[in-house]
């Protein structure tokens, strides 16, 4: 398992500007605050079948994060990934926490596009 840290995402995503952010907290917590351009895919036991929806080749990189060191969940997210056949995934060990603190762009609440299935989800509901 690769390890990065900080300055190392923060290079990773400016030389692979096609890589994928994954946090792998359950909702609530994404919504709370998350690194801007992640996508939310808790850690459940459906975890690598919406990975596979969310991200279909598995050369693509992958950036996993957390909410800080002592969080075990991305390390626990990444063996599942390499089991599923990804191979270029990274874990940002320090965090969410660590991001904010450095007063990087984080967004808040839902990702757009879960924001509009919920709303087209909803819409076809009422019509």
């Amino acid at each position: 398992m690769v390890t990065i840290s900080r300055s190392e995402l923060q290079g990773l995503l400016k030389s692979c500007p096609n890589s994928k952010l994954i946090e792998v907290l359950p909702e609530t917590a994404y919504k709370e605050f998350h690194l801007r351009g992640a996508i939310n895919i808790p850690l459940d036991d459906h975890f690598e079948e919406k990975t596979l929806k969310a991200i279909p080749d598995k050369k693509q990189t992958i950036i996993v994060y957390s909410l800080n060191f002592e969080c075990k969940s991305s390390e626990q997210a990444i063996q599942r990934l390499r089991k599923a056949g990804y191979k270029n995934i990274y874990d940002y060990e320090p965090g969410k926490i660590d991001w904010k603190a450095a007063q990087l762009p984080i967004e808040i609440g839902l990702q757009r596009s879960n924001a509009l299935e919920k709303q087209q989800g909803f819409l076809s509901f009422v019509e």
